[in-house]
């Protein structure tokens, strides 16, 4: 079979290869689709399938090339149901490419769990198509993030199954959770990675705890959006419009003048255009801790221990559906540096829990997979049958 996968990355080989090294922030978003993050759940999704071919499409390629040359198309999908995006146009693209399709990783985006998003006709269309789309008339092909999302697709008539976020299969090794356990006990230089937030959400009230965990630490800030705060670690903070600085000095202003701020981020600031580099980064560190699901997800697969702080619906459903540890940031909005990383810490609880889930959702990718005629990796199936 020939599969092609559809993402929102941007010639991210021919970036991390001829670029990054000195690509501005405008390069760097466009690359990685807006958010660093993606690279890992497109990395989760190559590393689960096995094909006779597997090439990246685009939406604006040829829809009779593409349905000539491809077998299915496999789209790596993201927080796109609710009222922020609108997929009519994804529609219209698949309708042309007319070829079996299945959906992974698609996440509802709310405030919180419960609270339905309201979702846009276009979306709805999307939806609607995407039975047609199936391999078999009676075999879902949509992955949610989460039994939220699932519950939010249901509601609209469309059936999907709620395994989680590919990324969680990145790593080939068997026991994961016992490898972060162990790393977390024997660990020799205490330091704490921190996946950065976003000061323009609500959750901006922890920045201050985040930063200070930083420089307690000796940690780094991991960055995966916004731009602007990826304009700061890239040293382009003259290039920031007046309203965002105001809003930068507002959270950030308790390190001091705006010039202390600019280099604090050069100085902390990390971003990632790959996953592979990204988890041996990871590797310098004994915890992993922030608001980005992502930010702790890939150390984990690295064998680093982490807890997410869950802002919303997404980062918690996230969380909660592959067994990564949370809590809602309004719960530890009044820790102190000391006693959020000393929650942040695993227990042998965690592990076995982390463990028994991800070797569960192999299964239940494998078995999707497998129903829809694609072949799993072997990776994916030597951890469902542990």
């Amino acid at each position: 079979m020939k599969i092609g996968i559809i993402t929102n990355l941007q010639n991210i080989d021919k970036f991390v290869s001829t670029e990054l090294a000195f690509a501005n922030s405008e390069r760097w978003m466009a690359a990685t689709g807006g958010n660093t993050g993606n690279v890992a759940f497109v990395q989760g999704i190559k590393n689960i399938i096995t094909a006779e071919k597997v090439g990246e499409v685009h939406w604006g390629d040829n829809p009779e090339t593409v349905n000539e040359y491809y077998d299915l198309l496999i789209i790596c999908c993201a927080n796109q149901i609710g009222a922020h995006v609108d997929l009519g146009s994804w529609a219209d693209r698949l309708t042309a490419f007319n070829l079996p399709t299945l959906f992974i990783g698609l996440g509802a985006q709310s405030n919180s769990i419960g609270e339905h998003p309201d979702v846009p006709e276009g979306t709805i269309r999307l939806l609607e198509l995407s039975k047609k789309l199936r391999t078999k008339p009676d075999v879902p092909n949509i992955i949610t993030r989460g039994p939220f999302t699932t519950e939010v697709l249901e509601k609209l008539g469309i059936e999907s199954l709620p395994y989680g976020c590919p990324s969680q299969f990145i790593s080939t090794e068997l026991n994961v959770g016992k490898k972060c356990l162990k790393h977390q006990e024997t660990a020799q230089h205490f330091r704490v990675l921190t996946a950065a937030g976003n000061p323009w959400h609500a959750s901006y009230t922890l920045e201050k705890t985040l930063v200070e965990i930083v420089n307690e630490y000796k940690g780094d800030y991991v960055l995966q959006h916004p731009v602007s705060l990826v304009q700061l670690a890239l040293a382009e903070g003259e290039v920031i419009e007046d309203n965002q600085r105001e809003r930068l000095e507002k959270i950030y202003g308790f390190m001091g003048s705006w010039e202390t701020i600019c280099d604090w981020f050069r100085s902390h600031g990390v971003l990632f255009a790959d996953a592979q580099n990204w988890m041996l980064y990871s590797k310098r560190f004994t915890l992993a801790i922030g608001p980005r699901y992502h930010g702790v997800a890939l150390p984990i697969q690295a064998g680093v221990p982490g807890k997410v702080i869950a802002i919303d619906s997404r980062t918690e459903e996230l969380s909660d559906t592959t067994g990564i540890p949370f809590v809602r940031y309004k719960e530890i909005e009044k820790l102190s540096k000391e006693e959020l990383v000393d929650w942040c810490k695993w227990s042998e609880e965690d592990a076995n829990k982390y463990d028994l889930i991800r070797k569960n959702n192999a299964e239940s990718y494998s078995e999707f997979l497998t129903k829809n005629l694609v072949s799993p990796s072997l990776n994916l199936t030597g951890l469902a049958s542990q």
